[in-house]
């Protein structure tokens, strides 16, 4: 079995979101294969490996919040952490 948790600093305006640098009006969500919003920080749902299986899947999205929006060139940094039990 297998837990991830993402740490990231989180957007000013939606913590549910990650923080991007360069650009204002926009942070990135983290959802995991089916969809779940990943909780910046938190251990995710276990999840478990296929006998010889090793991928698994997470997804990121440009996500709109309310501060006023530039364009231009971004950037973030997530962390993450296995925890195999």
């Amino acid at each position: 079995m297998l837990s991830v948790a993402f740490i990231a600093p989180a957007d000013d305006n939606d913590p549910r979101l990650v923080k991007v640098q360069g650009v204002t009006g926009m942070g990135l969500r983290l959802t995991d294969a089916l969809g779940r919003d990943v909780q910046l920080g938190s251990r995710g749902e276990p999840l478990f490996l296929a006998l010889g299986g090793s991928t698994q899947t997470w997804n990121v999205q440009p996500t709109r919040t309310f501060a006023p929006l530039t364009s231009g060139a971004f950037r973030a940094v997530v962390d993450f952490r296995l925890n195999y039990e």
